[in-house]
């Protein structure tokens, strides 16, 4: 029984680096895992490269490959809990990214701007319904008017703002 050199040895990878990768690939069918068991297998056969015998490279290292990567889909570390739709909702981020942020920052500064130019009672209403978030049954409680007084001044302001927001596109 004759000892394989190191020169023999690159030449065992460049002949059996493929037999052993798809070997890996198929038991994980995965490209990255397969390439980083195949890289096991080449590394551990080096280390034991004393017990390596010239007699049947190829059975030595598809065992070896055959063994990591069932240590590999064995081992715990690979164990994943798939989510329920619930759960992955309940830790899923709804806030707005930082670039909505600022449009809508800057969109809110732009219409509370526009609110403030225009003229009562339409500024009034304008301002209270976008830029506080107030509902027109509050408007109405508060102030004693007609709902639909309200509603109306309401429509002519957004037709306003509709134009001057245009306006100052341009």
């Amino acid at each position: 029984m004759r000892k394989i050199r190191e020169e023999e040895f690159r030449e065992l990878v460049s002949k059996y680096e493929k037999l052993i990768y798809t070997i890996c690939y198929s038991f994980t069918k995965n490209y990255f895992d397969a390439e980083d068991l195949a890289q096991e297998t080449f590394l551990s056969a080096y280390k034991h490269l004393a017990s390596l015998s010239n007699d049947n490279p190829k059975a030595y290292l598809t065992a070896i490959a055959a063994n990591k990567c069932r240590d590999f889909l064995k081992s715990p570390s690979r164990k994943t809990d798939s989510l329920t739709d619930e759960e992955l909702s309940l830790i899923e981020d709804c806030s707005p990214s930082p670039e909505e942020e600022l449009i809508q920052r800057d969109t809110n500064e732009r219409l509370h701007r526009l609110c403030i130019r225009l003229k009562e009672p339409y500024r009034t209403i304008a301002t209270d319904y976008f830029c506080k978030g107030k509902k027109l049954s509050e408007m109405s409680r508060e102030s004693g008017r007609n709902q639909k007084t309200l509603e109306t001044q309401l429509y002519r302001a957004k037709k306003l703002l509709r134009a001057m927001w245009r306006e100052e596109e341009i």
